[in-house]
């Protein structure tokens, strides 16, 4: 892939493939004094490429000119290791792609390919793993008087700080995905809203994201949105924030799309998540809806908005009496029903497959909107008063 090369150190990752690029140092000493270093680019590349497979890719080479002090340097072996069922199936050293020896002068590649297999028999699981290797090397100084010498490398030792979980496996045999697969567990995907099919829910969405203190599902504040997966808890936290008749009563009928659609209480965060304002701090939920005094969560406690046709535009308005603070953590707002459920619908069922998502998964949410610094904002610079947002 253009993007994992040994240009410089780096750690990235997908859903399905990480990785990791580290600058790792070779020394020669002598009575515990660095007497030279010679740096070599160590690439490791993990694809979940499998129903019951993945694969590392392993590329060793000199990030700088060995310096003389340093007659071979030697990489003699690799092992790998998993965990539980999941098994490496180490390649012989004539699998190696470029011999795995530099002499002074060299700067060449060597990769080597390696595959894990984990079991996927029974039904129902889900499995962590964490691969790992060891890379041995064999060390000649080019001064006979510095023996020569054996030094190792080992992968999981040596992450930078916070990194240490981004090469975490899970595979699982559920029915997350089509059939049995794996995904990178701390890499959290993005679900893209369609905000020029579906402006209103879109708006709402950016609205709430934007202007709320626990931004939902927003990667530039590092705030994700958490799968819930109870249908059971689902339909409470939903009916909290959006009781029944709540769009009919609230909504304006100018934001309809023809004479099959009906209004919709759209709410967000999503009460699939555990970011809804209609989930208890009892349940599980990380931002109950409370209004001063109360126990239970409800959507007179959310920013309330309602779409509104007003010449060739759509508006967002506030409901009369209710302007919010920008201090609520959770929206709901009265809009065509084809907006608010189209936008997620079979689109994020699909979404949720592709990436196996499973209950307590991170994921972002981008909604596709840009206010383009169009913006007014209230006495003092506070929360913004009118934005006109563009789909993107």
């Amino acid at each position: 892939m253009e993007w994992c090369n040994t240009d410089f150190e780096n750690i990235l990752a997908t859903r399905f493939t990480e990785c990791d690029v580290r600058s790792v140092p070779v020394y020669i000493r002598m009575d515990g004094v660095i007497q030279a270093t010679a740096r070599f680019m160590f690439l490791r590349m993990l694809e979940l490429d499998g129903q019951n497979s993945f694969t590392e890719h392993l590329t060793i080479e000199p990030a700088q000119q060995i310096p003389t002090a340093f007659r071979e340097i030697n990489f003699v072996g690799v092992n790998h290791l998993c965990q539980g069922s999941c098994t490496p199936h180490e390649p012989d050293h004539s699998a190696w792609q470029g011999k795995t020896w530099w002499v002074p002068g060299e700067m060449h590649s060597a990769s080597l390919t390696t595959s894990y297999t984990w079991d996927a028999t029974a039904a129902g699981n889900a499995y962590l793993y964490k691969p790992d290797v060891k890379i041995d090397a064999n060390i000649l100084p080019s001064d006979g008087k510095i023996r020569p010498f054996m030094t190792g490398y080992q992968w999981s030792l040596d992450y930078d700080g916070g990194t240490e979980d981004l090469d975490r496996i899970r595979c699982d045999t559920t029915n997350a995905g089509p059939g049995t697969g794996c995904v990178f567990v701390n890499h959290a995907p993005t679900y893209l809203l369609n905000a020029k099919a579906f402006p209103q829910a879109a708006a709402h969405a950016w609205l709430i994201q934007k202007t709320t203190p626990h931004h939902p599902g927003s990667m530039a504040d590092r705030k994700p949105l958490y799968y819930m997966g109870d249908s059971a808890q689902n339909s409470r936290s939903r009916n909290r924030i959006c009781p029944t008749g709540w769009a009919a009563t609230n909504g304006d009928a100018s934001a309809l799309v023809d004479a099959a659609d009906a209004l919709n209480c759209d709410e967000f965060a999503f009460a699939s998540s555990y970011n809804s304002g209609g989930m208890s701090s009892a349940e599980g939920g990380m931002n109950p809806a409370l209004l001063p005094g109360g126990t239970t969560p409800t959507g007179a406690a959310c920013i309330g908005t309602y779409a509104k046709k007003h010449g060739t535009l759509v508006h967002l308005f506030s409901l009369n009496g209710t302007d919010p603070t920008f201090t609520e953590v959770c929206g709901r707002s009265a809009i065509s029903g084809m907006h608010n459920q189209e936008s997620m619908g079979n689109h994020f069922a699909t979404f949720m497959r592709d990436m196996r998502i499973m209950d307590k998964d991170a994921y972002w949410l981008d909604t596709r909107m840009n206010d383009g610094g169009t913006c007014a904002y209230g006495t003092g610079g506070g929360q913004p008063v009118i934005c006109k947002l563009t789909a993107a």
